[in-house]
């Protein structure tokens, strides 16, 4: 009798997310963030370049590696109507 959720008598007990690198998580993670926080300061006036807000997964890991150091994800702009208005934007750590 086969049950459901199992091939050849085994279980498949292991969820998909136990088969991806930890590394991976992590910098989509960052990725995911640092997008939204970029697309937060543009539609406030800030000044932000498009190529830092269409940066794509792949290009982002090059850039930053699979476990980007937050003290390069850190973001410094100012206001586009007032440069001496200043935002700086940090990462904190996964722990």
């Amino acid at each position: 009798m086969e049950v459901e959720g199992e091939i050849n008598g085994d279980a498949m007990n292991q969820c998909l997310s136990s088969f991806i690198d930890e590394s991976t998580i992590e910098s989509h993670r960052y990725y995911l963030a640092r997008k939204t926080v970029l697309e937060m300061l543009k539609d406030r006036g800030f000044a932000v370049p498009n190529s830092e807000i269409d940066l794509t997964l792949p290009q982002f890991r090059e850039l930053y590696g699979p476990k980007p150091d937050v003290e390069r994800l850190r973001v410094t702009t100012a206001l586009v109507s007032d440069p001496s208005n200043k935002i700086l934007v940090i990462f904190c750590g996964p722990h």
